[in-house]
Order: structure tokens, then sequence, then C-alpha cells
């Protein structure tokens, strides 16, 4: 699983994982175009077509991938803080 980080921001219609990162300035792609923000998986799992897209913002309450509920217990979440101390 990927970190969640204060900069990311939730989509309130979007997959429970699903987090984006606007950019401030002036950044561009590989092929030149201004970059507006960056799309996270918090599972690893980005989108990367236009209906994995769709599919993403379209589920609300679990993950579209592999409807997995976005329930973490805190154990689970202590868990995670320890491997990525390590």
């Amino acid at each position: 699983m990927i970190r969640d980080e204060a900069r990311f921001r939730r989509h309130k219609g979007a997959c429970p994982y699903y987090r984006e990162n606007w950019v401030a300035g002036d950044e561009q792609t590989a092929d030149g175009e201004v970059l507006l923000y960056e799309i996270y998986c918090l599972k690893g799992w980005p989108p990367v077509s236009q209906d994995e897209q769709s599919a993403c913002m379209a589920a609300t309450r679990r993950c579209w991938r592999n409807k997995e509920s976005h329930r973490i217990t805190p154990e689970e979440s202590a868990a995670m803080r320890r491997a990525e101390s390590a």
C-alpha cells in the first residue's frame, strides 16, 4: 500500500483509495504537457485508461478492482507504521 499523505486530496465520488495531488506551478509531463495533478491509488493500482478511470470514479464505497472495503483497523494501521519505519 502507498502511504496516505496530507497533501493528497480525496475525491468525494471516487474509490476510497483514490487520491489526487494537485501540482502548483509549471510542471510538465515527459510529453511536454502541463501537469495539473497526479493520481495515486493507496493500493498501488492507479487507473491507466479512461475506462479504468471511469470505474474508479464511480466506486464510492469499495475498491473498484477487488471490491475491498476501505476499513483499516487500528492494528493494521500500527503495523503499517512499523513496517515503514523498519
